[in-house]
């Protein structure tokens, strides 16, 4: 159609004979009308901050996971591998620019909020699940009331969408309008909704006891849409659907004809025709199939820059980029020490916030910097979730970081009573060695690297480190089960502390180094069990979240980092560069003004 117009710009200017002109005109309104019928009919139009211009249609985009997928099911799974595939199958009701973090519309074309702030009708947009069945209301009441507040699915958000005890609750006014009830006003209530993908009630309501008489297990649901499900069985409303999974080797999605949205210049996305992810789980495997062009673009290690920038320099056909963190699923890694550890001597150390004082004078920020993450990365000594830029960062807790020193480690350690042994390795009193497990995963430089540095430095204050590399699966298991002794883990983050409520509060499954401050019977928090600084950082998450004042929010948000500071359950080793590779015949990939790597999956195409 570009080409059409062009050309009748061109036979205007030549002045060539009304009749021809008339022909081209007529033309190019019978492929406009093509072109556009062809559209969703209640399309959502996507900001053209994400667009250096129009892409076209066609070709395969090429990514990595570095797992396999445990299942297909967003909310009766734990796998980052399975997110990252989710990600392209659903759609919230609400999503973020990608650029500005400013709310958009999704499956709900608008909403209105009630003047107390405490009820919010959403106008649903009309579309279709990707087996042709009609998305309604039936489907948000069902995602949110009896799935993400099923406390037994794996993936449930319950902690976003609870406020002091009450749940929110939803309900259907009429067949495209939805309202959500909340107890009380929520401050975070849309940063909360952004990553909540809608389900279909038409294929996942027989899993659950309400809608089967014949299902007893109300964890059943996380048998839905296992990785042996039929792909045409997983329906969505994302811009790709399943097309098929070969264990071990790919997940191969192709464009979904129905995808609600369209570029700004009127053509429906994505402009890929398949997405591909390679099951790789060697990074050396992963980068060499990016140098020779089989993957479109690559999270690549702080190790790994410095050599493809210099083949990049020397005239490859891809680019290498690097940008500060936008603080959005980025991981940040951290070490923890297990108050319910087994052993009563190290859990008993582990709760001693002397002791964990002496882990961070341990802890050489700086060499991990320079050697692990080239100096592509910083310490900002603040919660991961809240960098500097972010409106909760709070900069006095920054200054509260302990610097490296042994010697202050050394004298810490001999106060406690842990009193040096002939083989150099500290003793407890009963003349057991002072030594424990790491946990963290393997086929990672970075982890690897943060590991080894972390146990020669302990070895020099006397303290023993095994390190226990697992694969990333199972390392995580382990640690939400609660089996470890200490863990140097990372979660992606956001730009919300609400969105990270589970990770960072006492009495959330999530919140590993201390999980006896919940009841897995019940779910619910058990107070008796915190300490008296993780009460207090339970209840700055239960008002940080609630409150409608950005103000307010602040307070509580600042009060929780202030303790983390000062209490340090969680050791934040750095904040990493955003670092990542990128074919050159891959479009509208590029970094925007305000210092952010602009691309998805559906706006980029195949140039």
């Amino acid at each position: 159609m570009e080409d059409l117009k062009f050309g009748f710009r061109r036979e205007k200017e030549m002045r060539k004979k009304t009749l021809v002109i008339l022909m081209i005109m007529s033309l190019v309104s019978l492929v406009s009308f093509m072109v556009f019928a062809a559209l969703p009919s209640d399309p959502f139009v996507e900001a053209t901050n994400l667009f250096q211009g129009p892409g076209k249609y066609g070709g395969t985009l090429y990514l990595t996971l570095g797992s396999e997928p445990q299942s297909f099911n967003y909310y009766g799974t734990l796998s980052a591998a399975g997110y990252a595939v989710d990600g392209e199958l659903f759609s919230p009701l609400i999503q973020a620019n990608p650029v500005t973090n400013k709310v958009e519309p999704a499956l709900a074309t608008s909403w209105k909020i009630s003047p107390g702030g405490t009820e919010v009708i959403f106008y649903l947009r009309h579309v279709l699940w990707s087996d042709g069945v009609p998305f309604t209301a039936d489907d948000v009441i069902f995602t949110f009331n009896d799935v993400i507040m099923n406390k037994h699915a794996l993936g449930n958000e319950y902690a976003r969408f609870t406020l002091n005890g009450k749940p929110i609750r939803w309900v259907k006014i009429n067949k495209y309008t939805v309202a959500a009830l909340l107890p009380k006003p929520y401050g975070a209530f849309f940063t909360v909704l952004e990553p909540a993908l809608i389900m279909p009630k038409h294929i996942l309501a027989k899993y659950l006891p309400k809608y089967n008489p014949k299902v007893k297990d109300p964890s059943y649901f996380n048998r839905a849409w296992t990785v042996s499900t039929p792909p045409s069985q997983i329906v969505g409303t994302g811009p790709y659907v399943l097309e098929k999974y070969i264990p071990g080797q790919q997940v191969v999605l192709k464009r979904n004809p129905d995808f609600w949205e369209v570029d700004p210049y009127g053509k429906q996305l994505p402009y890929f025709k398949k997405l591909v992810f390679s099951i790789v789980k060697s990074p050396q495997t992963r980068l060499a199939m990016f140098q020779s062009g089989q993957i479109s673009w690559l999270g690549i290690s702080a190790s790994q820059f410095p050599y493809l920038k210099q083949k990049q320099l020397a005239g490859a056909s891809f680019k290498v980029y690097s940008t500060l963190s936008s603080g959005q699923a980025t991981p940040h890694p951290f070490i923890t020490f297990n108050f319910d550890a087994k052993n009563p001597y190290l859990r008993a150390l582990f709760r001693n916030l002397q002791f964990r004082e002496a882990m961070e004078y341990a802890l050489n920020r700086n060499r991990i910097i320079n050697d692990v993450y080239n100096g592509l990365a910083k310490f900002t000594g603040d919660i991961p979730a809240v960098l500097p830029g972010n409106v909760f960062y709070d900069s006095a807790a920054s200054s509260l970081a302990r610097k490296f020193n042994l010697k202050a480690a050394n004298g810490i350690l001999d106060s406690l009573g842990l009193k040096m042994g002939p083989n150099g390795i500290r003793e407890f009193p009963n003349g057991k060695p002072v030594e424990f497990n790491l946990l963290t995963w393997n086929n990672s430089p970075t982890m690897d690297g943060i590991a080894v540095i972390f146990q020669k430095d302990l070895a020099k204050v006397g303290i023993k480190l095994n390190l226990q590399i697992l694969n990333i699966s199972i390392a995580y298991k382990m640690a939400l089960a609660g089996n470890f002794e200490a863990a140097l883990l990372s979660w992606g983050d956001q730009p919300d502390p609400a969105l990270r409520t589970a990770i960072w509060s006492p009495g959330y499954p999530l919140y590993i180094n201390h999980l006896s401050t919940l009841s897995k019977k019940q779910q619910k928090p058990l107070f008796n069990n915190m300490t008296w600084w993780e009460k207090i950082v339970y209840n700055d998450f239960a008002q940080g979240k609630t409150q409608m004042s950005l103000a307010e929010r602040i307070k509580y948000y600042n009060q929780w980092e202030e303790i983390y500071a000062t209490e340090i359950p969680y050791l934040f080793v750095a904040v990493p560069n955003t670092l990542i590779a990128v074919q050159n015949n891959i479009g509208n990939f590029f970094v925007s003004p305000n210092d952010r790597i602009v691309f998805t999956t559906y706006t980029t195409f195949m140039k």
